[in-house]
């Protein structure tokens, strides 16, 4: 019990330092402990913890607490199933969970413990807690209830569909009984008694939905939230895949209303769920949203699921069909464009014998343009192996410098190596002083080492320069490349000099 004393006090010490008017400058602690305590210092950790939180919490009490939360995850994550339910444990998490209060964004990592636990017990009041009182940002607390299939389900549903109402959670209960139904987790689908409240919410949503689309653009009209909009978007899906999951023929009026929204995936869901419901009009839909290289991924595996395949058209199946359905969904990902491009078509493709595939690989160069703010951006972008889109512009490239550009990027070698400038041994800066003065002698200006790399052994040199303009240099044993400027919004800049060079390389070491 006394094992990790000193980490727990040293917490509670900073949690009262930031309840101070004017709290100072202090470390946080590492709650790493937290991994190796047991279920008696957890407990005690947990009913102590109010004690020490004032009645708001602060950005730094909430980070801190996210970090304490996560690691009790991690200490409960490896629980042992054959010890009976700890009732002192559940008590003492959800005494917590309401003591941190409505407003707190940290709490909704206490009651994701009750997940990992797992117990009847544990899960029905889970339930309870989603239910009448559910945390902001909680779309991760049912998350461990994917990964473990040793927990009694009847727990958790069907109570958990009276949390519908809370819109940023609704999806994840849904995306959870489709789950439990489809990996055969249980006899039927947990929504099997709330079929009629599932599909009349399906009803509304495509209504809310459709209006939304409507007044989309007109004078006037208020931009809506677009988080809310965003979990309507969620719930509809999931309720199409529900909808047939539980072979609902009565819900297939409200699919075909889904199947009104301009909204591409929401179509694709619709006409899927209307397809395996027996629907000729689905599959119909299905060939059409082929067309669509943002949907085509989607359409071709509900396709191949639902066996309706020799349905779509053959020249949306092709290999260049797909490597554009794989990098306009690249595009559209929230981490890169969030959205797809307005046109994007094929610039070059090639057979090519890759870096780390023992056999040659399609490869394929596609020209996108996005029209944001009056202007426009044009890039090349490739699929292959892997697919990417840098953000120099590599339009005025000829293909083989293209492919060799993202063969550079793709590459990690232990050979393949690279060093700041600051960070130079004597001889390496003996090498750098030869090579700039090189590149003064053959007429370049202003010239800036940013850093020095090797290629198996033999080093090379990227600058920024002058000649008739800015640019960057790479300069090794033999030869000076050039990537001038040449005006553009988007130069290829050091990083990406230094792909192409390496890139090149390979290629033609590869491809010979």
């Amino acid at each position: 019990m006394q094992t990790h004393l000193a980490d727990r006090e040293t917490l509670f010490a900073y949690l009262d330092s930031l309840q101070a008017a004017a709290p100072g400058d202090h470390a946080a602690p590492s709650c790493r402990w937290v991994r190796r305590a047991s279920d008696a210092e957890l407990i005690s950790l947990f009913q102590a913890l109010p004690g020490h939180l004032g009645p708001q919490e602060r950005p730094r009490v909430d980070a801190q607490l996210k970090q304490l939360f996560a690691h009790a995850e991690h200490r409960l994550r490896k629980q042992d199933r054959q010890r009976p339910p700890h009732e002192a444990l559940r008590k003492a998490i959800v005494a917590l969970y309401a003591h941190l209060g409505a407003g707190s964004v940290s709490r909704a990592g206490v009651l994701k413990l009750l997940a990992h636990l797992r117990s009847k017990q544990d899960l029905a009041e889970l339930a309870e807690l989603i239910v009448n009182d559910p945390p902001a940002g909680g779309e991760l607390v049912l998350a461990p209830l994917l990964q473990h299939d040793d927990y009694d389900v009847s727990a958790i549903f069907p109570r958990l569909f009276d949390a519908l109402q809370h819109v940023a959670l609704a999806a994840v209960i849904v995306d959870l009984a489709n789950f439990l139904s489809r990996e055969n987790r249980v006899a039927e689908h947990p929504g099997k008694t709330r079929c009629e409240r599932l599909r009349a919410l399906l009803g509304s949503l495509a209504q809310q939905l459709g209006q939304l689309e409507e007044r989309r653009g007109e004078p006037g009209a208020v931009e809506p939230d677009i988080a809310t909009v965003e979990s309507l978007i969620a719930l509809t899906i999931s309720l199409c895949d529900a909808l047939a999951l539980l072979d609902d023929r009565q819900g297939i009026g409200k699919l075909y209303q889904a199947l009104e929204l301009r909204h591409r995936r929401i179509r694709v869901e619709a006409a899927a769920a209307l397809a395996k419901l027996g629907e000729e009009a689905g599959a119909k839909a299905l060939a059409e949203l082929a067309a669509e290289p943002i949907a085509r991924s989607r359409v071709l595996q509900y396709a191949e699921e639902i066996g309706c395949r020799d349905q779509l058209d053959e020249q949306h199946t092709t290999p260049q069909a797909l490597a554009e359905a794989q990098f306009v969904t690249w595009l559209a990902a929230p981490e890169h464009f969030g959205a797809p491009p307005r046109t994007c078509e094929l610039y070059d493709s090639r057979t090519l014998s890759w870096p780390s595939y023992e056999a040659p690989v399609e490869c394929f160069l596609f020209r996108f343009v996005y029209q944001a703010g009056g202007g426009e951006y044009a890039n090349i972008g490739w699929a292959g192996p892997e697919t990417h889109a840098l953000t120099a512009d590599l339009s005025d490239l000829p293909p083989e410098k293209i492919y060799a550009a993202y063969a550079g990027w793709q590459v990690e070698h232990p050979e393949i190596v690279r060093k700041d400038i600051s960070r130079l041994t004597a001889d390496d800066k003996i090498w750098v002083g030869r090579a700039v003065g090189r590149l003064t002698a053959a007429g370049y200006e202003q010239v800036a080492p940013v850093f020095l790399a090797a290629f198996f052994g033999e080093p090379f040199l990227v600058v920024q320069a002058e000649r008739s303009g800015p640019g960057v240099a790479v300069v090794d044993e033999q030869h000076i490349s050039w990537q001038p400027h040449q005006d553009k919004k988007h130069p290829l800049g050091p990083q990406e000099a230094y792909y192409l060079y390496i890139g090149e390389k390979l290629l033609q070491a590869f491809n010979t």
